[in-house]
Parts: structure tokens; C-alpha cells; sequence
């Protein structure tokens, strides 16, 4: 016997509201004050001719992009659900993260490109304006940073920008070193060290962020999730006698969804088992591991057998080991 049960799954069909949602105000106004440093720093290395500060400039510029394409994807990812899409573009977050990602590879290998040329053809930079613009984007970053500390632990975009955020404090704290060491020495190579030092910074970011994209994409447990915790907790559950076709994964950033097919004890239909069983089950589920929308499927013992061949071979690959 098959029973879908959905009590509150955290997902409407209406208007969900996805973690990177929540934060949106925030988002827009890190994008302002961001759109703010770019324009300064651009005219900073205009005046001062610093690859370091156009480097800074284009990695906020890519930055901002990418919390544009997040903000967006807010917005897409509260429309309705359709007919043809069931739990509407919530997923549209994720390919805002992938596109991100894009970016910030190709504006890394760009910049790195740009910093060993400089390196090798320097020139003259002007120290103490490069001091002033870079304290600019610091403070900058610095005021982005607070604003989004919240959101990075609950949503991916949102974590995503809290790094882009941080590395672009990075990179000002580095232009500032490198214009005291103009002003101090006359030396313009650390012009080129701060630009490579911000394109180095891009590029393992980028790819912990691919990593985490793909791994939703790909329909893998979401972070901080045991799969064995989860079977252990459905099998204590009283009635219960086994678990099977288990599977958690994340529709977007903040939304974890699972199934399970949920193998009952022989005489739990007639002991009135069932209703309170899946009761007991969602809030078990809600309560240790922050999973809203679950959906579970009642069975009688033996019916594994009556099931798809899919269904047992991912049994006998996934099942927890047994002592």
C-alpha cells in the first residue's frame, strides 16, 4: 500500500520562499554599495594607473553579476508552479551559481594573465592614491560582510556572495599593502603581486562553489546530513520494521527534500498504526535533520519483492551495514 503524506513540506505551490529569498533586500543593497566601489575604483586606476585596482574593479564587477543573477533567480524561483513545472524555478538558484562560477574562472585566469605581464613590464603607479580607493572598497566590503554573515549559513547564493565579499576585502587589504611598499620603497612589482594575489584568491572559491552546485544538481545529501542517521531514526520509529528506497537530496539551497519507502510491522494497520506512524515520521524528520518536505510511502513486509528492479538494486547498494 502506497501512501504519499505531506503535511507542511515548506514548498508551496503558490509562492515559495527559497533561503536565498529571504535575504534579498540585503543582496540588493550589498549590489548598491558594490556598484558604488566599482565606479570608484575604476577612476582610482585611471589616476593611478594600478592593474591591482582594475583587477579589484572587475572582480567586484563579476561579483556584482553574480549577485544580480542571485537576485533574479529570487525572483524566478517564487513563481508559481505549473503543470509542466511541479515544483515551479526553484531550482533557478542553482544555475545562478553556476554561471557565477563561470565567471569568476574566467576573470582569475584573465587577471593572473594580466599580473605576470605586469610583473615583467612594470610600471609607474601612484602609491598614495592607490591607499585611498583600496580603503574604499575595504570599508566597503567590510559594511557587505556584516550585512550578509546571516544568509551565508542558510543559503547557498547567499553564501556565495558572502565569499566574493570577503575575498574582495582580501584583495583591498593586499592593494593597500602593496601601495604602502610604492609609497615607502618605490616599488610598482607589488602592484603586480596584489592583482595575482586577488586572481589566486578567485580561483579555488570558484571551485568549491562548482562543487557544491554540481552536488545538488546531481541530487546528492545535502551537507551536514547522515543518510545512515536518517534510516537509523525512520527504522526506531515505533511500527517500523524496515527502510528501503531511502533517498535525501536538495532541490534548492535551504529546500531538502526526501522519499522512503517505509516497511511496516505485521499487525500495524490493524493496531491503527499507520496515521500516527506518519505523523511521527515527519516530525521526526523536521526535528533532527531540518527536512520539511517528505514524502513517504507505507509498505507491507514482502512488498520489496513486487517492486522494480531499480528499487532493489539501490536497496542493496545504499542499506547501512548490519551488525
Amino acid at each position: 500500500m502506497g501512501i504519499g503524506h505531506n503535511h507542511d513540506h515548506g514548498v508551496s505551490a503558490g509562492a515559495p520562499q527559497t533561503a536565498t529569498g529571504a535575504h534579498r533586500r540585503k543582496l540588493m543593497v550589498v549590489l548598491g554599495i558594490y556598484l558604488a566601489i566599482i565606479v570608484a575604483q575604476l577612476i582610482g586606476a585611471a589616476i593611478t594607473n594600478s592593474l591591482a585596482l582594475t583587477a579589484e574593479a572587475m572582480h567586484m564587477a563579476v561579483d556584482a553579476s553574480g549577485i544580480l543573477i542571485a537576485l533574479v533567480a529570487t525572483f524566478l524561483a517564487t513563481r508559481q508552479a505549473t503543470e509542466k513545472r511541479t515544483y515551479g524555478m526553484m531550482r533557478a538558484e542553482i544555475i545562478a551559481v553556476l554561471l557565477n562560477c563561470l565567471l569568476l574562472f574566467g576573470l582569475g585566469g584573465f587577471i593572473l594573465f594580466e599580473a605576470v605581464e605586469r610583473w615583467f613590464n612594470p610600471t609607474e603607479v601612484e602609491g598614495g592614491g592607490v591607499i585611498v580607493f583600496a580603503v574604499v572598497g575595504l570599508i566597503g566590503a567590510s559594511i557587505s560582510l556584516i550585512l550578509l554573515s546571516r544568509g551565508a549559513k542558510e543559503s547557498l547564493n547567499v553564501k556565495a556572495a558572502f565569499l566574493e565579499v570577503m575575498s574582495d576585502g582580501i584583495g583591498a587589504a593586499a592593494i593597500i599593502i602593496s601601495g604602502i611598499l610604492n609609497v615607502t620603497l618605490g616599488w610598482n612589482r607589488g602592484d603586480a603581486i596584489a592583482a595575482a594575489a586577488i586572481g589566486i584568491i578567485i580561483l579555488p572559491r570558484a571551485f568549491m562553489l562548482l562543487k557544491q552546485a554540481v552536488n545538488l544538481i546531481m541530487q546528492g545529501v545535502p551537507a551536514g546530513i547522515d543518510l545512515e542517521e536518517v534510516h537509523d531514526e525512520i527504522v526506531s520509529a515505533d511500527g517500523v520494521a524496515d527502510v528501503h528506497s531511502l533517498h535525501v537530496w536538495g532541490l534548492t539551497s535551504g529546500v531538502t527534500i526526501m522519499s522512503a519507502h517505509v516497511v511496516l510491522v505485521d499487525d500495524a494497520e490493524k493496531n491503527g498504526l499507520n496515521a500516527k506512524l506518519l505523523d511521527a515520521l515527519t516530525e521526526s524528520m523536521r526535528e533532527h535533520f531540518g527536512i520539511e518536505h517528505c514524502t513517504f510511502q507505507l509498505e507491507e513486509q514482502g512488498h520489496l519483492e513486487h517492486e522494480g528492479s531499480m528499487h532493489r538494486d539501490l536497496e542493496a547498494e545504499l542499506a547501512p551495514p548490519r551488525d
